[in-house]
């Protein structure tokens, strides 16, 4: 084999295609391995060096805090002014929120109007005057049982 010539184990002249994929098998398992074993390696050197970095960033982290509660002029921290703001933003959400339901209530009961759909306070004005109608009736009948009738008179 020359200088310039590469050695591909997968295309070899004479080989058949089984060989072929065979070999071609072989090398991506290796390199499949070699990947996994390498990822193996990180993760080890990340575990041994983990909890000084941990350590290492909660020191920054509270140096950080300090410095901008002494840079903030109302002597808040940046996490107090992280909670702030996302409280203001969730109190907009919620009142957003708010807005966009009541705009969808409003929308459907107009639909609703147009189709002659009745709301829930006209079916409930309903019963209550059916029930109304229902006790004048029953009282019409117990006085018409205790009347005599005119072909008993």
């Amino acid at each position: 084999m020359t200088t310039h010539e590469h050695r591909n184990p997968g295309h070899e002249p004479g080989a058949t295609a089984q060989e072929r994929g065979a070999r071609g098998g072989r090398t991506l398992g290796g390199s499949a391995q070699q990947v996994w074993l390498a990822g193996l390696g990180a993760l080890s050197r990340a575990q041994a060096g983990g909890s000084r970095l941990f350590e290492s960033l909660v020191r920054e982290g509270e140096s950080m805090e300090a410095r901008s509660r002494e840079e903030s002029p109302r002597g808040e921290s940046l996490r107090d002014s992280v909670e702030n703001t996302l409280g203001n933003a969730r109190d907009r959400a919620a009142g957003t929120w708010d807005r966009v339901e009541k705009s969808f209530e409003d929308r459907v009961q107009r639909v609703l109007r147009r189709m002659d759909i009745p709301s829930r306070s006209d079916i409930e004005a309903l019963n209550a005057r059916l029930d109304a109608l229902n006790a004048r009736l029953n009282r019409a009948e117990a006085q018409a049982s205790t009347r005599p009738s005119p072909d008993q008179a």
